[in-house]
């Protein structure tokens, strides 16, 4: 929607109720162009103009530009924009993963199905909307608009202002002028592919850099004397980069440099910002930034000067914006759900309870907001203040993913168990919610390579308490590899159908506590080779108490938190292995690991593993022998070359975070190396320490973790090793 007339004389209007001296000058509008992190400089522009004395009195942005416009809008100064963006931790504004947020399922999908892409159900197999859902985006809008929930029009703001959008469906610019102030910031940065559109007034919202990047124009129909255009676009390059991404890429350039040339008409003077070797994700080099912001207003300091104004107008506008701008919020009286399941909307309001009846802490708000949005459910959760029948309230509102649910989450796991030999699985995940009430989930998991496997377990409530009951079904074919000077010279299948069922409680949103009893039906033979081992084939039941706590903040490299898994099963029955020794029929054994990550200085990250297990005295078939191999346990052996009845072991180690994968497209690589020390033995007497050295690089990556690397032991044991996907359990 244009500026509307009455609007725009408002915004003159205004002028003369500072003072005669504010309005003897010429009303100056600005407009800040998009370009992604690049806008970032649009600061150091504003904060050259208030060095100076030059008063914004319109200000009108695209993409980024709607970002720093908007926040400025509000009141805001130039140092005030500088901490906002410095502070704010790009890794989780714009990394796709939200795994600090999840609860222990979500966190459990994440382990097991790492790729940061998320597939929907809802009418096939449908692809996610963007690549990062916009829930950090849409808290810090919110935190910035706040103060304003009751705003009628955006001339009222200390500086009035217009965001320029594009509407997916009639095809056209929209100016918006009116509404919520956070949600208009938001739909003109929903870059397509990156963030998901904004639906508002029947309208499908997107950034507006493809039709007006620098909205000179807007500016201008606003009725400012002066119009001053920022441009932070790239300069058109001859070099073409026909990837894929590169393509894309540069068509978008294209039509915003198109739209540019044209908004550019209606600025009586442009201020064309360096941002040479300076990319579209340099969140990271705001300083900079800035830095190069200021030098372009710098380099038109003769004609900018023509515009500056006498000390008592400046004053007079300065006590303006104060006078206008909102900092506070009213008490919460009450509290409104919408866009939530029934069950979910619950579950709001149990967690929201305590900032109803006072002043809502914004902080404390939105990290419990950000808690709410790790169910995974919504695309996101945020909120506003709202009025309704003459007293304020808060309003939690959900807004639900167009393409899920149901789930599917796909996996592919490559990784070799010897330094020559590699295993690849294929594995996928359907995750539905409320299909026997509410609350409730189904999970469906399949696996074809190495390992196959289908299983299905069922998550119920019991009522609104924190118990819960777990039926599940499954099917799994298993190959045990046995390795001698790193070459497999024997294989041995075992194959498993069972049904079972768990009942457990949650003991926070990280933490859980269950105990289950499984049926099952197994066999197993020698597939190749001869290991040794018994052909055996009967009745399995097997009892189980486990608990899990899971603190961290990723499921690759962590930069904080702790992660414990514990187990006790007990075997009721078991084939019958006799004459053999060994047997699993009641066979008892315990396990225990963890690991801790620090975070020392922003680069370097400090961790220990520690793990343990024990069968007690019982003596079990290998298939059911604790296998150190894995990465940071005794990682030097093979996968399969030591199988023992008890086991302790401890790893420290250091990673770098050596570069940064672009945002959206992956996370950080580190590279690293750790110490192991440990034992794997069956009786005391055998018990030799072993000592391994490893090091490697551990990539982040779209499609899940990518793991390159080597070990070494005091034993004489080594191993290099390579691994996609699931490699850290």
């Amino acid at each position: 929607m244009l500026c509307r007339t009455a609007w725009c004389l408002g915004i003159l209007l205004a002028a003369p109720a500072l003072g005669s001296a504010q309005s003897a000058r010429a009303t100056v509008g600005v407009a800040l162009g998009g370009g992604s992190a690049r806008g970032i400089a649009h600061i150091g522009v504003i904060q050259w103009f208030e060095e100076n004395h030059i008063p914004i009195d319109v200000v009108a942005g695209t993409s980024m530009g709607g970002l720093v416009g908007g926040a400025f809008a509000t009141g805001m100064s130039a140092a005030e924009l500088r901490t906002m963006i410095t502070s704010t931790d790009w890794d989780v504004m714009f990394g796709s993963t939200s795994f600090p947020f999840k609860n222990l399922r979500r966190k459990e999908d994440a382990r097991s199905y790492p790729s940061r892409l998320e597939f929907g159900l809802k009418g096939g197999v449908v692809a996610p909307t963007a690549l990062n859902d916009g829930q950090q985006v849409d808290l810090l809008l919110a935190r910035i608009a706040a103060p304003y929930y009751a705003l009628e029009r955006f001339d009222d703001l200390p500086t009035p202002f217009r965001v320029v959008t594009v509407d997916l469906r009639a095809g056209e610019k929209v100016v918006l002028d009116a509404g919520s102030l956070a949600t208009a910031m938001r739909a003109t940065m929903s870059l397509p592919g990156v963030f998901p559109p904004v639906e508002r007034d029947g309208r499908v919202l997107v950034d507006g850099g493809a039709l007006d990047n620098v909205p000179a124009d807007v500016v201008r129909q606003c009725g400012a004397d002066v119009v001053i255009a920022v441009d932070v676009g790239q300069a058109p390059s001859d070099a073409v980069d026909y990837s894929m991404f590169g393509l894309m890429s540069r068509t978008i350039d294209a039509m915003m440099e198109a739209s540019t040339r044209t908004a550019l008409a209606d600025a009586d003077l442009i201020l064309e910002v360096d941002v040479q070797g300076f990319g579209s994700l340099d969140w990271r080099r705001a300083d900079e930034l800035i830095r190069r912001g200021y030098e372009a207003a710098d380099r038109k300091r003769e004609a900018l000067l023509a515009y500056r104004a006498s000390d008592d107008a400046w004053q007079a506008w300065v006590a303006g914006r104060e006078r206008r701008r909102r900092t506070t919020l009213p008490p919460s009286s009450f509290l409104a759900t919408a866009g939530f399941s029934p069950a979910d909307a619950r579950g709001v309001r149990r967690a929201l309870h305590h900032h109803v009846e006072g002043i809502v802490d914004v902080t404390a708000l939105q990290r419990d907001l950000s808690a709410l949005s790790g169910m995974d459910r919504y695309q996101t959760v945020d909120w506003q203040m709202i009025e309704a029948a003459g007293s304020s309230g808060l309003l939690v509102r959900a807004r639900e993913k167009t393409y899920a649910p149901p789930f599917l989450m796909l996996g592919l796991n490559v990784e070799n168990t010897a330094s020559e030999d590699f295993r690849a699985r294929l594995a996928a995940r359907y995750l539905a919610f409320d299909v026997l009430g509410g609350g409730s989930e189904l999970r469906i998991d399949g696996a074809v390579g190495a390992d196959p496997q289908i299983a299905a377990a069922l998550f119920r409530p019991i009522g609104s308490t924190a118990f819960f009951v777990r039926p599940n079904v499954g099917a799994r074919r298993q190959t045990l590899d046995v390795v001698l000077d790193s070459v497999v010279v024997a294989e041995y299948r075992e194959r498993l159908m069972w049904v079972g069922a768990e009942v457990g409680v949650n003991l926070s949103r990280e933490s859980e506590l269950s105990t289950g009893i499984r049926f099952g039906q197994q066999s197993a033979d020698v597939r190749a080779g001869s290991p040794g081992l018994p052909e055996t084939s009967g009745k399995v039941t097997v009892t189980s108490l486990r608990w899990v706590l899971d603190q961290q903040d990723s499921p690759v490299i962590p930069s904080r938190g702790t992660r414990v898994v514990t187990s006790l099963t007990h075997h009721l029955d078991a084939p019958d292995t006799a004459p053999l020794v060994r047997s699993n029929r009641g066979l008892t054994q315990a396990e225990a690991g963890f690991s801790s990550f620090f975070t020392r200085r922003a680069r370097h990250r400090l961790f220990v593993v520690g793990a343990g297990g024990t069968s007690f005295g019982d003596q079990p078939l290998a298939t059911d022998q604790f296998t150190p191999g894995r990465l940071w346990q005794l990682d030097a052996f093979d996968v399969g070359e030591v199988r023992r009845d008890h086991y302790v072991l401890g790893t420290a180690g250091f990673l770098y975070r050596w570069r940064q994968l672009p945002d959206f497209m992956g996370g950080p690589v580190f590279a690293g190396a750790w110490l192991q020390n440990g034992v794997a033995f069956n009786s005391d007497e055998a018990a030799n320490l072993h000592t391994h050295i490893g090091a490697g690089l551990v990539m982040d990556t779209l499609v899940g973790p990518v793991l390159i690397g080597a070990s070494a032991g005091l034993d004489g044991a080594w191993r290099t090793f390579f691994g996609i996907g699931r490699i850290f359990r």
